[in-house]
Order: structure tokens, then sequence, then C-alpha cells
């Protein structure tokens, strides 16, 4: 994971450079929404000391993706159901790459989903992160731990943010993530670091236990079978 995180640091000079030129989109997501999102997610996690420290902290998997994939996140898809609308997007990793004569070669998926954005105290009620190893197709069973690039394996979350911006989360004891197919276009970036855009389609279940005492459980699932809206950020060739 700290080579991981030592690629993050290299290609993300070039997170500054890329810019979306795209026109006005319906599924775009307003400022202060992505705030939402990333104060919850970063509540959960950057400071935790009872989940996986590969996962949490300042060097952890959760570290890197906030910083060369959440910049990029203005668009997410809308998904009712059950009176909620859900807001979806799937990421996916692609790394093969060389740094000081060794050889990083990883793939992973993420679905980022939430629902109960309130715009006048800029919270969101609940977030949903879901991690799977490899690339579409996926099918993973959800667990307490994600090792990476472990077939099969994957791990969840649920975060509820409350109106003073603490949070309460909830890690997976079950479920799946599954992806069937995924499409991008053109890239922005360089040579070494690209982020293209595009859809992946899927669907999950899961059902978490409240971190650390297990005194609550939630269960949630849903279906982007028909696609939502996907980047994928490739790390490819040699890095300084």
């Amino acid at each position: 994971m700290k080579r991981l995180w030592l690629l993050a640091l290299v290609a993300g000079g070039v997170v500054g450079a890329c810019s979306d030129g795209g026109g006005v989109d319906p599924d775009a997501i307003h400022e202060n929404e992505i705030l939402a999102v990333r104060t919850a997610l970063d509540s959960a996690f950057l400071h935790d000391t009872v989940l996986d420290p590969a996962f949490t902290g300042d060097s952890g998997l959760y570290a890197l993706m906030s910083a060369l994939v959440f910049p990029f996140i203005d668009r997410a898809s809308r998904i009712v159901g059950g009176g909620d609308t859900t807001r979806v997007v799937g990421i996916e990793f692609d790394i093969d790459a060389t740094q000081g004569g060794t050889q990083v070669t990883s793939n992973l998926t993420a679905v980022l989903a939430w629902k109960g954005f309130d715009s006048t105290a800029s919270t969101v009620d609940t977030v949903f992160f879901l991690l799977g190893a490899g690339r579409a197709p996926v099918t993973d069973s959800l667990w307490e731990r994600f090792t990476l690039d472990t077939a099969g394996t994957g791990t969840g979350f649920v975060i509820h943010q409350f109106p003073d911006f603490t949070v309460e989360k909830w890690l997976t004891r079950g479920g799946h993530l599954r992806t069937t197919g995924s499409s991008y276009g053109s890239s922005q970036g360089n040579a070494a670091f690209k982020v293209f855009r595009g859809t992946l389609d899927g669907e999950y279940t899961i059902t978490a236990k409240l971190v650390p005492d297990s005194s609550s459980t939630v269960t949630s699932s849903l279906d982007f079978g028909s696609g939502t809206h996907g980047i994928k950020v490739q790390i490819h060739g040699s890095l300084p």
C-alpha cells in the first residue's frame, strides 16, 4: 500500500492540470453536495483507529482515492427506489507502473453512493462506499477486510452524517458487489496518469454492523445494471 501511495503522490501532480471541458449535464453534482459527501468520508476514515489501517489514515487506500479520484467526481447518476433517490458513481483503478525499479500492478473497483443531501445544512444523510478486487466483470463477496487484488473479496461501509458533521459508520459483514461491464471514452491527463469517463454496470447488496460495538445492523441494495456514471483512473509506465 505504501507503493500505491507513492504512485499517487507522483501522479497527483497532474490532477490540477486536468479539467473536464464538457457541457452542462443533468447529472452534474453541485459543489456543496460533493463536499458534504467528502466531509462524511474524511470524518469516517482519515483519523480512524479501529478499521483496517491499510484502508484508513493518511497513507491508506482511502487517502489515495481521495487524492486521485474525488477531484474528478462531478457527475453521479440518480436511481430512484422506495421513495428515495440515490446518487451513484462507479470507479475503476488500472495500475501497471514501475517506480524505483519496482513493478506495481493493481486493479480494483469502487462504488460510491449517497442519499439525503440537505442543501441548507450542507450534510448528507447516508454514504455507501464499496470496494472490490479487479475491474469489470467483478463478483465479490463483502467481508470485514479487503485484500487488494484477491479476486472474490471485497468490503463496504455505510456512513451516517449528523447535522453537527459527526458520523457513525457500519462495516460489512455480508453481501456482494457485482459489476458486469464498463465503457469509457477519451481521457484527460498525461502519459503516466489518465482519467477516463464513461459508465459502469452492476449491483450490490450490503449488510453491515456498527463500528466498533456491532450494536446495530443496516442493510441496503442498489441495482445500477443499466449503467451509472463511471471514472477509470489509469497509472501506466515508468514513474520517477
